[in-house]
């Protein structure tokens, strides 16, 4: 294991080794133990605890000061030998100082942030405007070429029916429903599929084959709706994230724009 590999917190405790034995002399407000002289705070026990507990993992405070005791009395057994003036170890150290304050910062920044309910709604008609609510049930016959898709256009030309030609000539198992994809949202068809769709009445199927990168496809548009869009009490704390995220990335930008950066 490298210097800089961090050390998981669990793994200092060799198996079958005891816990160390509680303090008992009184500490002063707020600290869980003192080693040599160092303090461990009781912030640091419930920080890891709730680390723990977001993982699922049940937190025992004991444990957790007794690990964090072992990190101590390693941490300043490095120090005795001044492994902090490795490259590789001052590097580690100061990109976790760097994160730290850098997540401290935004959490504080981000805090001080608030919406109003027509900032929201104003979002909420921005994010409404950008999405494509259209929603097609379509059908199509799935064919390997060009060739055998210009025939089974001929024989729909000629009258036949469009589902049982799927069912006879289709590649894609839909074809044993007639070709019948389902409603399906202009986001999960490919942009060629969508193209054709949006040219067509309801009933109707393209005049020549549409080729994507499964093949050839005669596509027929049985039925066109909007979908309804969520309602703005539901995604409310979304648009609040959304706006935060904005404001914040905004923000940075602004330090960029105020920093000298050499690179």
């Amino acid at each position: 294991m490298s210097p800089t590999t961090p050390v998981l917190l669990a793994s200092l405790l060799l198996a079958g080794s005891p816990l160390l034995s509680k303090h008992v002399a009184a500490l002063e407000e707020g600290v869980a133990a003192v080693v040599n002289g160092n303090p461990i705070t009781q912030t640091a026990v419930a920080n890891i605890a709730d680390q723990l507990n977001a993982t699922g993992e049940e937190a025992d405070p004991e444990r957790i000061i007794n690990e964090l005791i072992n990190m101590e009395l390693l941490t300043q057994a490095a120090e005795k030998i001044e492994l902090e003036k490795l490259p590789e170890v001052e590097a580690a150290l100061q990109l976790q100082y760097t994160q730290t304050m850098a997540n401290a910062y935004l959490a504080k920044i981000g805090s001080e942030l608030s919406f109003t309910d027509e900032d929201l709604r104003a979002e909420y008609d921005v994010q409404s405007a950008n999405v494509d609510s259209d929603e097609y049930r379509a059908a199509h016959i799935l064919l390997g070429n060009q060739e055998t898709a210009d025939d089974a256009l001929s024989d729909l030309a000629e009258g036949k029916d469009f589902a049982a030609m799927a069912n006879l000539y289709s590649a894609d198992p839909s074809g044993q429903s007639g070709g019948d994809l389902g409603w399906m949202q202009s986001s999960a068809l490919p942009p060629e599929f969508v193209a054709a769709l949006a040219t067509l009445d309801v009933g109707e199927h393209t005049a020549s084959a549409v080729e994507t990168e499964y093949g050839f496809h005669i596509i027929k548009l049985n039925d066109k709706r909007s979908a309804a869009l969520p309602d703005f009490e539901s995604v409310k704390s979304g648009l609040n994230d959304l706006l935060a995220r904005q404001a914040l990335a905004t923000h940075l930008q602004d330090l960029r724009e105020g920093a000298e950066i050499e690179r």
